[in-house]
């Protein structure tokens, strides 16, 4: 494959296998973003480490993802988009097989690193891919492909990874990525091999490289450990953080005067990329942020195990299983604006639907909330992310997509920071303020409590059984304003789409990478 051949679009079986390939490898990729959550407490109790020292497996994982993420285009660039892409998919095979075999807490760190790195190509580099098997005319289709396995992979993390976990033990976790990893490399060798893109020798920018590297891993351990360690409070994320807006700024400075950069700062001359980018960003941000609060306050509070917290969770997959595809074709030649104005008005309805939950709420009411978002996330999701695409140039593509992931992973990273942080704050103000009201002495409080004991038979028993009460519903109040932030960030996304051009066929046709 050294030389260059003219890409020229799949058709029939070989086009229905390359697909097969890329949409299974961008899956695996975000299913381990999520899946090892829920058994990070049984990895913890047998290899031996704490809980903080086992929130490391998805904090390893995630900072090298993002590292690697901004520098696909240039990696693809200089080594050929089908040869980065089938390496990546081997490591990444590799990568989980000995995460599975890892016998020490040490080796497993080090290996889902590796992972990480081979994550972080994977995402961007299948969906330009994509884009260049698929002809033109069908590139909202192969969006809406690529779209519906990076969408449903978050929410069939944490029931995949529960079920696993209670089944088979956490290494199969990792061990089940090994047959469709192989699956796709495979595929991926026999079809695409004749799609190689030209390779540019280009040199290796390595103070750009050394000074993207530090501001993302950075900026990222700030995200993953602020919480724990109380943010600004610890002089030691006061130092990463200082550090990382340094490194960023350096960076920016040193790359536009650099011959060969790494990142392309170009793009943000394109203001389709820089609006979808930013707005799509948001909406996955909030996405991701009910995906992880929503089941947590599932299991914590209503008693949910993981598997049926996944269970409940699992209907916001349907619709978009079925609808992504069409929708990316419709809006090739349709105004996408109403669309997505029509899909936040919508999920908008469903966080109203998620923040008025209460503790007694049927199983029945929980998958209703989510499957209303399942319903407008295709009308969002699609035309936001073929208005960002549209109308560059060939030859950046590779660059974009990049780009485009990096700003996604590391604003949803931000916002679940942040959202796991005013949930806990929210939760602390209620508690007082129920523990305030609980306080009055009154006559109707001193029945209601004299009730409690009568029943428990045991005044220290009732006061547990209050605490426990007044506890579940603070952090069920807490959620509550979390999701009406969340209803708001929705509806500022359904305002901002119409910064957007109007119609997706005013552009330059949807890019394909090509030599």
């Amino acid at each position: 494959m050294d030389e260059p051949t003219r890409a020229t679009p799949l058709h029939g079986l070989a086009l229905a296998g390359a697909t097969a390939a890329v949409s299974v490898a961008a899956f695996m990729n975000v299913l381990d973003t999520t899946i090892a959550v829920v058994a990070l407490p049984t990895i913890a109790g047998n290899l031996a480490a704490t809980p903080s020292q086992a929130s490391w497996v998805v904090t390893s994982y995630g900072v090298c993802l993002a590292v690697v993420l901004p520098l696909s285009g240039w990696i693809s660039r200089r080594y050929g988009l089908v040869r980065t892409f089938l390496c990546a998919v081997l490591l990444f095979t590799l990568t989980s097989w000995l995460c599975a075999s890892a016998n020490t807490f040490n080796l497993l760190l080090f290996f889902r690193a590796l992972q990480g790195f081979a994550g972080g190509l994977l995402l961007p580099l299948s969906q330009s891919l994509l884009l260049r098997i698929y002809p033109p005319e069908k590139h909202g289709t192969a969006l809406g492909i690529w779209a519906v396995s990076t969408a449903i992979a978050p929410v069939a993390g944490p029931l995949l990874g529960g079920y696993i976990t209670d089944v088979w033990g956490w290494p199969w976790i990792f061990y089940v990525n090994v047959p469709f990893g192989l699956f796709s490399a495979y595929l991926c060798w026999t079809l695409m091999s004749a799609h190689e893109s030209e390779r540019v020798r280009e040199p290796v920018d390595l103070v750009g490289l050394f000074l993207l590297a530090t501001g993302v891993i950075c900026f990222q351990l700030v995200l993953d450990r602020g919480h724990e360690l109380d943010w600004f409070a610890s002089p030691q994320i006061s130092v990463m953080l200082t550090v990382s807006v340094m490194f960023f700024f350096l960076f920016i400075v040193w790359e536009r005067d650099a011959p060969h950069p790494i990142v392309d700062l170009s793009l943000f001359r394109y203001t389709n990329f820089v609006t979808g980018t930013a707005l799509i960003s948001v909406f996955y941000a909030v996405f991701v942020v009910v995906a992880v609060v929503y089941p947590i306050w599932i299991q914590t509070v209503l008693g949910y195990s993981a598997r049926w917290s996944g269970i409940v969770m699992s209907p916001t997959s349907i619709v978009p299983l079925i609808a992504m595809p069409f929708v990316g074709q419709y809006v090739r030649t349709a105004d996408p604006r109403p669309l997505v104005t029509i899909g936040c008005i919508g999920i908008t309805g469903s966080m109203l639907l998620h923040a008025h939950t209460t503790t007694d709420a049927p199983s029945s009411y929980l998958a209703l909330a989510r499957f209303t978002i399942g319903m407008g996330m295709p009308l969002v999701w699609m035309p936001l992310m073929m208005n960002a695409l549209t109308g560059l140039p060939p030859d950046k593509i590779n660059t974009a997509t990049g780009l485009f992931n990096f700003s996604r992973m590391l604003l949803s990273s931000l916002g679940t920071a942040a959202a796991v942080t005013l949930w806990d704050e929210r939760s602390i103000f209620h508690r007082a303020r129920l523990v305030e009201e609980v306080s009055r002495d009154t006559p109707e409080r001193r029945a209601i409590f004299d009730s409690m004991t009568n029943t428990l038979q045991d005044p220290q028993a009732a006061l547990a059984a209050l605490e426990s009460i007044i506890t579940r519903q603070a952090r069920t109040l807490g959620q509550q304003d979390l999701f009406y932030v969340c209803a708001g960030a929705v509806l500022l996304v359904g305002a901002g789409c119409w910064l957007l051009s109007g119609r997706l066929a005013s552009s330059t046709t949807t890019p394909v990478p090509h030599d």
